[in-house]
């Protein structure tokens, strides 16, 4: 059990969600290999769910491009002065998919009561500079276009420029940058995530390995623990993607995707204890049947020893005989021999 083995990623993908009964396999590939496993899946579902939030990210700015296309005044910004034509206030408010409100106007300042009443995100372009407030934040930052320009290098800007900026080699490049920033966070924050949630169903695993008297190790209990994962980690995969395309919510979804791990775990180690306690039982019937052999042989191999003893008692009587006759035979001759009274006789 303790053995260390080698599986293929996708042998042991399969073999996490479909085989309970080769979780011992599992447990024996080692630390090493449970941890790149671990690192792969959260991998293949970062780069998914990456994907994903690129297309949905490439969605809301077409949307936004095109509203403000259709239906915001021309705007620009040069000498570190903005300007928009229009006499009012210009605002564009969105709640569809975050809080924000974006808000164009022709004046000097602007009433900052009015930025901090809104929860969301408020970016104020003035004539010269910008009010930016976070969302749920109160704090308000002020820039001037001076610093913007310094900062990141914009020295004009018009409507005509800001669509086209998201189109051809700059929005591909625009959306590649986006991918990896998503990539990379996704990444970090789910494996951080993946590495905790382990931990704990492995410390769980740990205990009922030892209630139930099953010779583990702890790293070959985290072993089993990254493969008891992977299907809740699939799940949450697809319930993420249809919860991005559709605002579809599953109430308390967090302590299914636990508890199905846990599941997993548990019943994996039941059936190993099942195993084991199999294998006992017929490790007793194997020694059992073959203490009756022995016992039938011995039985077997009785008869012909006493047949044995019987022929050898036999032959020793037989030759206990022919030396009693032997012995008589001899008497009898001295007794029948007359020489010895000649001899007297003569004498």
């Amino acid at each position: 059990m303790e053995k260390e083995i080698k599986l293929s990623f996708f042998k042991r993908l399969k073999m996490s969600i479909f085989d309970f009964d080769k979780y011992h396999m599992i447990a024996g590939e080692g630390l090493g290999r449970a941890m790149m496993y671990l690192v792969k899946i959260i991998l293949i579902f970062s780069l998914i769910m990456s994907l994903c939030v690129g297309v949905k990210v490439s969605q809301i700015i077409n949307e936004a491009t095109n509203y403000i296309k259709q239906q915001v005044p021309n705007f620009q910004y040069a000498d570190n002065t903005f300007s928009v034509d229009s006499e009012s206030d210009v605002i564009i408010e969105n709640h569809k998919y975050m809080d924000f409100k974006i808000i164009l106007t022709n004046s000097e300042n602007y009433d900052e009561e009015t930025i901090k009443e809104f929860d969301g995100l408020v970016i104020v372009m003035a004539k010269n500079k910008m009010f930016f407030k976070q969302e749920n934040g109160t704090s308000i930052i002020t820039q001037t276009y001076q610093e913007v320009s310094e900062m990141y290098g914009i020295n004009e800007l018009n409507k005509e420029t800001f669509i086209g900026y998201f189109n051809g080699e700059n929005g591909y490049t625009i959306y590649a940058n986006i991918f990896a920033v998503i990539f990379i966070s996704v990444f970090i924050t789910y494996f951080m995530t993946a590495i905790l949630d382990t931990i704990a169903l492995s410390l769980l695993g740990y205990i009922v390995s030892r209630i139930i008297r099953i010779p583990l190790k702890y790293a070959s209990v985290y072993s089993m623990s990254t493969s008891a994962i992977t299907l809740p980690i699939i799940i949450n995969l697809l319930y993420m993607i249809i919860n991005l395309f559709t605002g579809f919510v599953i109430p308390y979804f967090q302590i299914m995707y636990t508890l199905v791990s846990y599941v997993y775990l548990v019943s994996a180690l039941l059936i190993m204890k099942s195993e084991i306690i199999k294998k006992k039982i017929k490790i007793q019937f194997e020694i059992m049947n073959k203490q009756q052999n022995d016992e039938n042989e011995i039985k077997k191999e009785q008869p012909k020893e006493d047949n044995k003893d019987k022929n050898s008692e036999e032959e020793a009587n037989n030759q206990k005989k022919e030396l009693k006759d032997k012995v008589d035979g001899k008497i009898n001759n001295k007794k029948d021999d007359p020489e010895p009274q000649v001899n007297i006789q003569e004498k």
